[in-house]
């Protein structure tokens, strides 16, 4: 485990519900190409995740997508398990050879669901067609003329269709208005630029609650007067400080207790979170689920190699999808909350020590590991904090509802 980087990208239905996500895989070696041993590269993301750091904390009870070889298509002997929940994705590269129209066959009849990845439409390939749960295609930087060509092909076959490598709210809009139903990507973390200047109502109150929550002189009975203001906030907190993830000994009844036993920070960086997450109305549950991971990953991050910034990572990483979540541009935000310099300069441009933490992570969730590789920091740390912060995500939105 000491040099692999493993990650996730979600895919979503219509309704921008995770479904499943695809898990990615890098090892960490310098002197190695990413990919030198594709079969290998497979088997360890296959082990790891099955075995080592546990299915369920990657994708809990969603689909678990994997890319698979060719030789694992043909060998019977390298089939992974956990079969209800693993999607086998066959790569582009694969022919549709006897062998491999065989081996598709034999994986379904064990109960793998199969997706093509990287499809472009090839009648050779319509045996691998025939056989496929899922297809995906690839839009990234393809015009519309293109994609909706790909997906009329693909239309013809019983499989749910998958644009992947979604990265704007653009591209997510031009391929539902084509006829997907179902996407992979990051494109709700970008901002989608729209012309009205007023913010909605109620990201206006959570702006404004924000806004007191980082006044950096606020003091236990400043955010107790805050809390007082929300009935919602208020008892979410309760219930939040009252659930399984603290097992207290008594039931905590008064704001008082709950700051007084979380913390000053810790109540604001939760109080944050949920104002956060009452904010989402048009935009998958996912972002906040991505905002809590960023911030962990980067408090954990700075715990290792920058202790002094490590109390103002948290927000860093969690105020990282402020602009997604409100549709503006992340200057125009920054002007409406009260944040030190280093935390204002991290956010707009990934300067400074703060910035250097949250472009790590920014790295990681994107998939581009040769980039953190020349950082000289060891792999594992990166992994374990990834790791780390998705299971901590996973059980604190469970407390949350």
């Amino acid at each position: 485990m000491e040099n692999l980087f493993i990650a996730r990208q979600p895919v979503y239905d219509l309704k921008q519900t995770v479904i499943g996500y695809e898990l990615l895989y890098r090892n960490g070696d310098f002197d190695r190409a990413i990919f030198e041993d594709g079969n290998q590269a497979s088997c360890e993301t296959i082990i790891n995740s099955f075995m080592h750091i546990g299915i369920d904390n990657l994708v809990g009870s969603a689909l678990a997508f994997i890319n698979l070889p060719y030789e694992f298509v043909v060998n019977d002997t390298m089939t992974p398990m956990f079969k209800e929940q693993t999607v086998l994705e066959i790569l582009e590269d694969i022919e549709p050879t006897i062998e491999a129209i065989e081996g598709i066959k034999r994986l379904k009849s064990e109960g793998y669901k199969i997706a093509l990845d990287d499809f472009e439409y090839d009648d050779k390939f319509i045996p691998f067609l025939e056989l496929a749960d899922f297809i995906k295609i690839d839009v990234l930087d393809k015009d519309q003329t293109t994609i909706q060509k790909q997906l009329n092909n693909a239309s013809q076959f019983n499989a749910l269709i998958i644009a992947e490598k979604v990265e704007t709210q653009e591209m997510y809009s031009l391929c539902k208005e084509i006829g997907f139903k179902y996407f992979q990507g990051f494109f709700f973390c970008r901002p989608q630029m729209i012309k009205q200047k007023h913010i909605p109502a109620n990201k206006a109150v959570a702006l404004s609650f924000l806004n007191k929550l980082q006044n950096p002189d606020i003091d236990f009975g400043d955010l107790e007067s805050i809390l007082a203001q929300d009935v919602t906030l208020s008892y979410k907190l309760l219930r939040y400080i009252n659930s399984a993830a603290f097992s207290l000994r008594r039931e905590v009844d008064s704001i008082k207790d709950a700051i007084t036993l979380l913390g000053l920070i810790n109540t604001r960086n939760w109080v944050s979170m949920i104002l956060m997450s009452k904010a989402v109305d048009s935009k998958p549950g996912e972002l906040i689920t991505i905002a809590m991971i960023r911030g962990k990953m980067c408090e954990l991050l700075a715990t290792k190699t920058q202790p002094d910034i490590k109390s103002q990572m948290f927000i860093v990483g969690l105020f990282s999808v402020l602009d997604a979540l409100m549709d503006m541009e992340m200057i125009d935000l920054l002007d409406t909350i009260i944040l030190s310099a280093p935390i204002k300069m991290a956010l707009l441009d990934h300067s400074g020590d703060h910035g250097a933490i949250l472009s790590q992570v920014l790295l990681y969730e994107n998939f581009q590991w040769n980039e953190l590789i020349q950082t000289g920091i060891e792999p594992f740390i990166f992994t374990e904090s990834y790791l780390e912060a998705v299971n901590w995500a996973k059980e604190q939105i469970n407390a949350l509802q």
